[in-house]
């Protein structure tokens, strides 16, 4: 679809990413995070400099808050994690660790970290490092409550005991030496080292970020990446960071830092790099095709160079609403049904996003493996369906076409409200009284967690790139992203059969069949998948950004 870089072969375990994209993918593969030995596409650009990079106000900026994009954009630069997912082999590789291995049934696994490798305050990073974090993420009494995103320790030996208060410390954690981290999980679970690649799990020098000191932390984390601090997150406005010298897990940064520069909106920004202001922008829905024309195609949809500088590659990301299941109207599943066959997401597909969409019809993306086309049957396009079963849920339609139903939309006040307003008149055209209620993103989140909404804009990028990623957070009870307050008891169980199989293709099936089971209880609708839709300026020399939304700007580079 236009210059959108399908992945025609989704990403399997130890894949490579396939398709349109391939070729220029595979000549941009390199070793280790940082690393630049790997063929150039560009000329490379001269080193120093500051690069300003766009984000949206984060959650924020160190592992126990990284609840958005924006949020994982600045700490996957501030922060390496045991293991690194390199898109562009397709290959998941050691970071921190040396090496790792696994007992026959997976429950067991054993990470060698480096040695010599540094926090940005100059201690070394050992096994230690990484329990005192994975501890900190998971004990209340790091900031009042465990982290929204402890999740992605779930399956390791002790974690409800951590997370109820009961216990101070993973049973299933130890240190047999300074570089030896020995994990053990409650089930099987083959893909445990890719959840190991999330920043969320990266290291923190032990006894920071807790109780008293958890604020300065959370405004000017310690971390261990390619990036430090410079000086604190000032909220709302940006998070200056600089090249960390004594960085060891690849190459030094090329320019001297990156200034994550805030802004609410992508108008905003994309105006300022219009003007020469700022050197990577989102670009709004809207102006799509003019950023395509102006600024040029990249060659992968990936990496910008001077001339090709939008990038339009595939994310491994869904749109999607949420609907809050204890809602008194959303708790009935006719209705979620009837309001996700109303929305026409080709049309908005066609006329909002200028190609730089597709539509939905499954909660795991298309480059997943495990996608299968028309998986979410409620995700068609069929109004007659909808409005038989609004009938049946008791909201019959009057002479004048009116239905008595009236909720709120809940949206990002950040964002184009184009695609919203175009669901809104789907759903008015169904008699239904829908109000777009925009709220500032943390206000949003709060709403979710709390459970004080109806329906609501969200979307979801993966941490590491299997199905599990999407159908454990999403749905499982008690997740801080299970925004829709679903809670099933057949969904845990499928869920956990799930990921206790050991056998790949044994457990794409068995994920399928999770699949299934919450795609006809709708607690989301899926809206779209979209390319990554950012550009540079012409001063970068090079910049990628990954499938998964991450910045490499370690490898970034000015010509000026």
């Amino acid at each position: 679809m236009d210059a959108r870089k399908l992945l025609s072969t989704p990403l399997s375990r130890r894949g490579v990413i396939a398709g349109s994209a391939a070729a220029a993918v595979a000549a941009l593969a390199g070793c280790k995070k940082g690393d630049d030995t790997a063929a150039q596409v560009a000329t490379t650009g001269t080193a120093g400099g500051t690069l300003s990079y766009h984000i949206e106000n984060p959650t924020g900026i160190e592992p126990y808050t990284l609840e958005d994009e924006n949020a994982v954009a600045v700490a996957f630069n501030l922060f390496d994690a045991l293991t690194y997912y390199n898109f562009k082999t397709g290959e998941l590789e050691d970071l921190v660790a040396e090496s790792h291995e696994h007992n026959d049934d997976d429950t067991a696994w054993t990470f060698h970290v480096r040695k010599g490798t540094k926090f940005h305050d100059g201690s070394e990073v050992t096994a230690k490092s990484f329990k005192y974090a994975w501890n900190r993420l998971c004990n209340p009494a790091t900031s009042d409550q465990p982290s929204n995103v402890s999740y992605h320790l779930s399956m390791v030996k002790g974690y409800e005991d951590v997370t109820a208060g009961t216990a101070t410390e993973l049973a299933g954690l130890t240190c047999p030496d300074d570089y030896t981290l020995v994990v053990e999980l409650e089930q099987p679970y083959a893909d445990f080292d890719y959840v190991c690649a999330a920043p969320v799990l990266s290291p923190i020098p032990e006894g920071q970020g807790s109780g008293d000191g958890y604020k300065d932390f959370a405004l000017g984390p310690v971390g261990n990446g390619p990036f430090k601090m410079k000086g604190s997150w000032v909220d709302g406005q940006y998070v200056e960071t600089e090249r960390f010298e004594d960085y060891t897990n690849g190459d030094a940064p090329k320019v001297d830092g990156v200034r994550f520069a805030i802004y609410r909106d992508s108008n905003t920004a994309y105006k300022e790099l219009d003007a020469g202001s700022l050197d990577c922008s989102l670009v709004p829905i809207n102006a799509t095709k003019q950023a395509k024309e102006s600024y040029g195609e990249s060659a992968d949809g990936y990496t910008a160079t001077p001339g090709s500088q939008f990038l339009g590659g595939t994310m491994l990301y869904t749109q999607f609403l949420s609907f809050n299941v204890d809602d008194p109207v959303m708790g009935d599943v006719r209705v979620r049904r009837a309001l996700s066959l109303a929305i026409n997401r080709q049309a908005i597909c066609d006329a909002i996003y200028e190609g730089s969409a597709k539509p939905a019809d499954d909660i795991v993306p298309e480059a997943i493996d495990g996608y299968r086309e028309g998986a979410w049957k409620w995700a068609a396009y069929d109004p007659d369906q909808a409005a038989q079963l609004l009938d049946e849920a008791g909201y019959t339609a009057d002479a004048d076409g009116k239905r008595n139903l009236s909720f709120k939309l809940m949206t990002n006040a950040a964002n184009t409200q184009d695609e919203y307003q175009a669901i809104q008149a789907d759903w008015q055209k169904l008699g239904l009284d829908v109000e777009i209620d925009k709220v500032e993103y943390a206000a949003m989140y709060q709403s979710y967690l709390d459970g004080t909404y109806s329906v609501g804009a969200r979307a979801w990028y993966a941490d590491y790139p299997i199905a599990d990623n999407y159908l454990y957070p999403l749905f499982h009870k008690g997740n801080g992203d299970n925004v829709s307050h679903f809670a099933d008891d057949k969904y845990e169980e499928l869920i956990a059969t799930a990921r206790a199989t050991a056998d790949h293709d044994e457990r794409v099936a068995a994920m399928q069949a999770v699949d299934d089971y919450v795609a006809d209880l709708v607690p989301y609708a899926p809206l779209n998948y979209r390319s990554l839709a950012r550009c540079t300026d012409k001063r970068v020399a090079e910049l990628t950004v990954s499938p998964q939304i991450l910045p490499l700007l370690s490898e970034a580079s000015l010509s000026e």
